[in-house]
């Protein structure tokens, strides 16, 4: 309910492609030209893609969610796109192929990109200490209990936090939302994420505020990728969402990506949905923090971005292509093998599930099994609090993607898009 239920930054005519048949015509020895699906093409069968559609439709139908969109590709090709509901339900406005949706924390594994392109050109050193780039971050103290009084008790940090710690979330940061610690209280009575306020400002806070841990101890969901976004202007001197432009989402013809939306396409960001207290779908009620309406004052590298799914499809297959897209490289396949491998400490776990690590800048499925849902070892993924999510698995060659808005995040529609992608492999 919305009584419980705490919600922060973080960070008419169905438009349906469902296992739609592309084909490419071949001469046989007869002389017919046969058709050929790319589902077949890429070892999938086109018939169990075909269930995506009417599945997710249930949950429309059922009043769970207002409208999804999927994507499935397989070595490149995309073997299905559907949509399903309506971006403005009260208005009876169906999802289509240019629907854009607030991604929030999916923009994490941008930024973790733009990060290793500095790092390639030999900007900096994963082991670098913060303050070498952010000298705020000199002398940090560590939240060490409080006194029979209620005073915080603090201690020295026993070592710098790295960038290597805060792109795997183990530099000792917090969100401030997600938890009731002592030092998420401080993050929240200096109202650290106030968008209305430039990023040297949520440095500034942020710097006196002791860290929730011992930087490589834990494995705390953090303001750290915003704090990434500094660095990348830090270290590239270049503006933050210009980077991301001109390294990014303009090479790969991302035009529907960006930190707000300008009135030309203001009618086609989905409506985020929420349920009340009697079950009814309705308009998320309470204000989120992100005005994608207009240019923000605080570009948040932790879940700023506005994108259509085939923006992040396109950003997502140049990952699973080892870092190359239309021949043009944005990566090298060693680097994105790295930031796809588990860098959590050891004794250092997962928090959210079992069978899972954490890269520089997505989940790693370290043991399929343990995790408890089909998964390759070595696939990488991440979702937004609207409920979007999207993984990569570099054995089966897959990307695939889903795009709803709803909150709080609904994560029985992750498992089941698993589920129909996977049993739809025939090879």
């Amino acid at each position: 309910s919305f009584k419980t239920f705490k919600f922060g930054f973080i960070s008419g005519v169905f438009f349906v492609l469902a296992g739609v048949v592309y084909y490419n015509q071949i001469p046989e020895a007869s002389g017919v030209v046969a058709p050929i699906d790319p589902a077949a093409r890429v070892g999938m069968s086109a018939g169990k893609l075909a269930r995506i559609t009417p599945f997710f439709q249930k949950y429309v139908d059922d009043n769970k969610i207002a409208g999804a969109q999927m994507l499935v590709a397989r070595r490149g090709e995309i073997v299905h796109f559907s949509s399903v509901g309506f971006k403005n339900k009260e208005k009876s406005e169906p999802l289509d192929k240019d629907t854009l949706f607030s991604i929030y924390s999916m923009t994490k594994p941008v930024v973790a990109v733009a990060m290793m392109m500095l790092y390639e050109e030999g900007k900096f050193q994963l082991d670098d200490p913060l303050y070498k780039y952010i000298p705020e971050f000199k002398d940090l103290v560590v939240y060490a209990g409080e006194t029979a009084d209620g005073q915080m008790i603090t201690e020295p940090v026993k070592r710098a936090p790295t960038i290597q710690d805060l792109m795997r979330h183990t530099a000792g940061f917090t969100y401030g939302i997600f938890s009731d610690t002592p030092v998420d209280r401080l993050y929240r009575s200096a109202n650290v994420l106030d968008i209305n306020s430039p990023m040297p400002v949520l440095i500034d806070k942020v710097s006196k505020i002791p860290l929730l841990y011992q930087p490589g101890e834990k494995w705390v969901y953090s303001i750290g990728v915003d704090i990434q976004g500094y660095l990348i202007e830090k270290i590239s001197g270049q503006n933050f969402p210009n980077f991301l432009a001109e390294r990014i989402f303009t090479p790969l013809g991302m035009t529907n990506t960006s930190f707000w939306v300008d009135e030309a396409k203001a009618s086609h960001l989905m409506t985020t949905y929420a349920h009340d207290e009697d079950g009814n779908l309705i308009p998320y009620p309470d204000p989120i923090p992100i005005d994608f309406f207009h240019k923000p004052i605080l570009f948040s590298g932790g879940g700023g971005l506005v994108s259509s799914t085939m923006d992040y499809w396109k950003f997502a297959q140049m990952l699973e292509n080892g870092g190359i897209a239309d021949g043009k490289r944005y990566l090298s396949p060693k680097t994105i093998n790295y930031m796809r491998s588990d860098h959590l400490p050891d004794g250092v776990t997962f928090p959210w599930r079992n069978g899972v690590g954490f890269g520089l800048g997505f989940s790693v499925v370290t043991d399929p099994v343990a995790l408890g849902i089909i998964a390759s070892k070595g696939e990488y993924s991440w979702g937004g609090i609207a409920s979007t999510m999207f993984w990569i698995d570099p054995e089966e060659e897959i990307v695939a993607i889903l795009m709803t808005q709803h909150l709080p995040s609904l994560d029985s529609l992750r498992k089941d898009m698993r589920s129909l992608v996977y049993q739809a492999l025939e090879e």
